[in-house]
Formats: structure tokens, C-alpha cells, sequence
């Protein structure tokens, strides 16, 4: 009789022990609910790298990669084509083992050490503005082919069926090297296109075959705005990312042209929008050494405003990046870290800087403190300064 007592009472003692002793770490539940709802990257924050006009090492990366917190941000944008410089070593360009720049291998070494730390690794290769450094190696490598895809020095025939088969063979190499992520994502460029007013159409359709293209890959795709008319013809597959209707244009003729002409944030609604405020969330790699600036950056950042756009002020024809736009559904901002040509980097202040951007906000804090509760598996989560360089 002893022995049964005995035998009921630990029966009962294993169905009724506490949920909190099932129950998974805060970071736990938080990471998994980041990498549930990471494939609406514009409910989430990220972080853009300029690794093009200031490169960095793939240890280097991984360094900033080990301190971005999975409970603020969701993802990494390599930019690595610019005018000045293509740092991914490309067989179709013919850089592979170039100075300063990232291999494919480098790139599958990456994706998996950001996955480990659950973040997304994006690739961003800008077309088809901001070409120059590439059609350089074209000119050197395949001067035919360079001939029948320019357009000017520094940008890419879009009109041309040829451009498009050569951006895409170079984005099947990006698409092998990070590829293996749960919701992986192509940055297909689209920023200061020279004549997308005239030819706005032939540059909308150029994104559309691309991204089309990237689906077939399993890829989704983001643009940047400010080369996307009122009118278009843009696939609302395409994420957008916002950075300011008027550009990097402060002329107040200029601005009464793009206020017509350019897409306001209204006019993207049916698109996945991502904040990349250029008042609020650029900064310039080289104004990292400045802890006043760098301060003043990041209280406005953790102001948490993903709601304010930087659109244009037909009132006064400036620029305003605090439009509120209530009607958008976005939690998330973009930071973007830009450097110059032939720019150093300091990656103490790097590292600091990434640091200092991680400290959860209060909504944050307040959704880790429910976690505790006893209906922890039940428990459902909200997705809760100005540089001369632009995207």
C-alpha cells in the first residue's frame, strides 16, 4: 500500500510541476519569434553596411553580426556595388581574387554565422545606377559585352534584354552564396537612376523581370524609392525601401519636379515599405569618431518613430523626414552605414556604435516581461545623423 501512495504521489508531482519549468528564456522566445515573423522584414529593424566604399573583411562582418541583438534586429544588408568599388569577386565580371573584396565562399561563411545569431544576410547589389566600377571591369574583362549594356559611365541599360541576363547571372552567383536562410532576400538597387522620369516604365519593368527572376529562385526583392513614379507598373511583390521622395535634393525647383512626379509613401501603400529614413537613420562611417553625433544618433533612433518618412514639404519645397504616415503597417527601420571612397574604418567605434543600438526599447522590455506568465506557449508577440553620402 506504501509502494502505491509512493507511486500516485510522484504520478501527480510530474502532472502538475509548474509550466515555468517548460517554459523557454526570454531570448529564446524572443529569437524564435523574430525568425517567425522575419520574412515581413519591414516589421522589423536591420542594419545596412556600405561595404563597397568602405570594406570590410568577413571577420570583420562577423564581428558586427556577434553584437546585433536578434531582439532588435532581423536582418543585414551588404551593399557591395558602388561607383567606386564591386567588392563581391565575380565570375562574370572577372574579380575573383581582387583586393578588398568578398568571395562566394566568404559570402556562404557569412550567411551561416548570421543565421547561427539569427539574423537575415542580404545581399545588395546595386544596378542600375551606380555602375561605374563595374562597367569598368566589364570594359576590361568583356569590352563587347560593356559596350551593348552602358548606358552612361555610371549606369546600366535597363531598355536593354542583355543588361537584365547579365545582372541576373551575377545575382545567381550572389543567390548560391545566400541562399540557404528561411526567408532569404535579393537589395536589387534602383537608387539615383539617371533618366527614370523619361523612361520610368522600361526601369519599373527591368525590376519587375529581376524580381521575377529572384522568386523563381526563391528570393523576395527591395528596391530603393526614389526612382519609383506616382504612376508605375512595379510588382507589389517588391519590397520598397524609403529613404526620402526627394533624394539627396534640397533645390526647391527640383523638389516642386519630384513632388509631382515621384511616389509618395500613399502611393506604395500595396508594397512592403522599410523606413531607411535618410534624415534619421543615415550616417556616414566617418562620423562614428564623433561621440556627440553618434550619441545624438541614436537617441533619435530609439525614439522609435517607423512611421515618420521623409517626404517632400510642398508648403516651403524642402524636404521633411518627419512626415507621419499613419496608415502604414511598419515596426521597422533601416540603418544605413555609409562610407566614402577609399575610407577607412575604425571597427572599435564600429562595434561600440552596434552596441549601443542594441538596447531594447521600452515595448520591447514589456513584451520580454510577459513571458513569464503561465500561458508561455501561448503567448503572442506584437512585431513590435545626417551624412553627404546616400544609398
Amino acid at each position: 500500500m506504501k509502494k502505491i501512495k509512493i507511486i500516485i504521489v510522484t504520478i501527480f508531482s510530474l502532472l502538475f510541476i509548474p509550466i515555468s519549468v517548460y517554459a523557454k528564456t526570454n531570448q529564446q522566445v524572443m529569437q524564435e519569434e523574430n525568425q517567425t515573423n522575419a520574412a515581413k522584414i519591414s516589421e522589423r529593424n536591420g542594419i545596412l553596411l556600405d561595404v563597397a566604399r568602405c570594406p570590410l573583411t568577413k571577420y570583420e562582418i562577423e564581428q558586427v553580426i556577434a553584437q546585433m541583438n536578434p531582439q532588435r534586429f532581423s536582418y543585414l544588408i551588404l551593399h557591395l556595388n558602388d561607383d567606386e568599388h564591386v567588392t563581391f569577386q565575380s565570375k562574370i565580371l572577372g574579380n575573383v581574387g581582387a583586393p578588398n573584396t568578398l568571395s562566394a565562399e566568404d559570402l556562404q561563411a557569412i550567411t551561416a554565422d548570421a543565421r547561427k545569431h539569427h539574423i537575415i544576410l542580404i545581399p545588395d547589389f546595386d544596378t542600375p545606377g551606380h555602375c561605374k566600377a563595374l562597367l569598368s571591369l566589364l570594359s576590361e574583362h568583356s569590352p563587347k559585352l560593356a559596350r551593348k549594356v552602358k548606358m552612361d559611365d555610371d549606369t546600366l541599360d535597363y531598355t536593354n534584354k542583355q543588361t537584365i541576363k547579365l545582372v541576373e547571372q551575377i545575382n545567381n552567383e550572389l543567390n548560391k552564396a545566400c541562399s540557404k536562410q528561411k526567408y532569404p532576400y535579393m537589395m536589387l538597387g534602383g537608387d539615383e537612376v539617371a533618366g527614370n522620369g523619361t523612361h520610368n516604365e522600361s526601369l519599373m519593368n527591368y525590376f519587375n523581370k529581376l524580381n521575377a527572376y529572384e522568386n523563381q529562385k526563391g528570393f523576395r526583392s527591395i528596391i530603393w524609392n526614389d526612382s519609383i513614379m506616382k504612376h508605375n507598373n512595379l510588382s507589389n511583390k517588391i519590397t520598397v525601401a524609403y529613404w526620402a521622395q526627394g533624394g539627396a535634393n534640397t533645390a526647391s525647383g527640383l523638389l516642386r519636379k519630384y513632388f509631382s512626379d515621384r511616389a509618395t509613401v500613399a502611393d506604395l501603400i500595396h508594397h512592403p515599405l522599410i523606413n531607411a529614413n535618410e534624415a534619421h537613420n543615415y550616417l556616414n562611417i566617418s562620423d562614428l569618431s564623433d561621440p556627440a553625433f553618434v550619441a545624438d544618433f541614436i537617441k533619435q533612433f530609439n525614439q522609435d518613430n517607423p512611421q515618420n518618412f521623409n517626404l517632400i514639404n510642398n508648403q516651403n519645397w524642402t524636404n521633411n523626414p518627419d512626415s507621419y504616415q499613419k496608415e502604414v503597417a511598419t515596426d521597422g527601420q533601416l540603418v544605413c552605414l555609409w562610407g566614402g571612397k577609399n575610407q577607412g574604418n575604425n571597427m572599435e567605434q564600429l562595434i561600440q556604435f552596434i552596441k549601443e543600438l542594441n538596447i531594447p526599447l521600452p515595448s520591447q522590455s514589456s513584451q520580454v516581461s510577459k513571458v513569464n506568465s503561465s500561458s508561455i506557449e501561448s503567448q503572442s508577440f506584437s512585431n513590435s545623423k545626417i551624412g553627404s553620402i546616400t544609398g
